[in-house]
């Protein structure tokens, strides 16, 4: 099977310029309440796509819903604990029922790692293997018979620039994050015969979202102006990220239209991966 729509057409489809890159698309995109997620959630509804946001965060993802609606768009917010299966469950569910469909599964809820290893407690361990690797499993896996029904579609996952080379500051977090990386290249080789495309942006240290004011605040020996400075330094671009280059790169992977790219890890970094 291929996704639909383009597949069958390839590279050389005809696309008209201000046709919308998701139109008629059901996405489900975890964690929009804030940060990456919400910016996708923004864009991916500007761009014709009808989106589910699963969170824990329900102000938050009331917001994102109301700024979409206002729009012009469709949303609509399915409270989501990602440490329970049967939550991530029923927002596949949900959203497959409102819209009839479902062709994207964005996995893009994360935190902070926990700190060193000798700080890190099993707790925190296993907090951070379930939301950003078991949830992107099990998320992928009740997805996959509505991605099957539509013909094809999209696994989507926010990685990270520290799945790709070692954290010193949170070995469990890389361990997570690269996690995820592997569970991308995996399914996008099992999952490619049903035209289900799977790939992964792995951002770099992206300015003013709940992430990154964690990882300032799991250490507080951490000045946060250097802290900042150090990362923005390291990097061939001299600046940290934004949410909506985040979203962009996101689109990017998603949109039926680069119907020949699967199993990519795309650092979006500032070259960070190269330093």
């Amino acid at each position: 099977m291929q996704e639909p729509d383009t597949a069958a057409s390839g590279p050389s489809a005809n696309q008209d310029e201000g046709s919308m890159k998701l139109e008629s698309r059901a996405a489900l995109i975890t964690g929009a309440a804030t940060g990456i997620g919400r910016a996708s959630a923004l864009l991916f509804a500007r761009e014709g796509a009808r989106v589910a946001i699963a969170d824990i965060n329900r102000d938050g993802a009331l917001q994102t819903v109301r700024d979409i609606e206002r729009e012009g768009g469709q949303a609509f917010f399915v409270e989501c604990d990602l440490r329970r299966l049967k939550h991530i469950a029923g927002a596949v569910e949900a959203a497959a029922e409102r819209y009839g469909r479902l062709d994207i599964f964005f996995h893009n809820a994360g935190v902070a790692g926990p700190g060193l290893l000798e700080n890190t407690t099993e707790e925190a361990y296993d907090q951070i293997m379930d939301i950003h690797l078991k949830a992107g499993f099990f998320g992928a896996q009740y997805a996959l018979p509505h991605l099957r029904r539509a013909g094809g579609g999209s696994i989507l996952y926010t990685a990270s620039g520290l799945g790709l080379r070692p954290s010193r500051q949170s070995p469990a977090y890389s361990a997570s994050k690269a996690g995820l990386l592997m569970l991308t290249r995996a399914l996008a080789v099992s999952l490619a015969q049903d035209g289900i495309r799977v790939n992964a942006i792995c951002p770099g240290p992206i300015d003013s979202t709940p992430l990154w004011q964690g990882v300032l605040a799991r250490n507080p020996d951490i000045v946060a102006d250097s802290y900042a400075e150090m990362n923005r330094q390291v990097r061939p671009i001299k600046r940290l990220g934004n949410p909506e280059e985040m979203a962009r790169a996101a689109l990017f992977l998603a949109a039926p239209e680069n119907s020949y790219i699967t199993g990519v890890a795309l650092p979006v970094d500032g070259g960070g991966a190269m330093s």
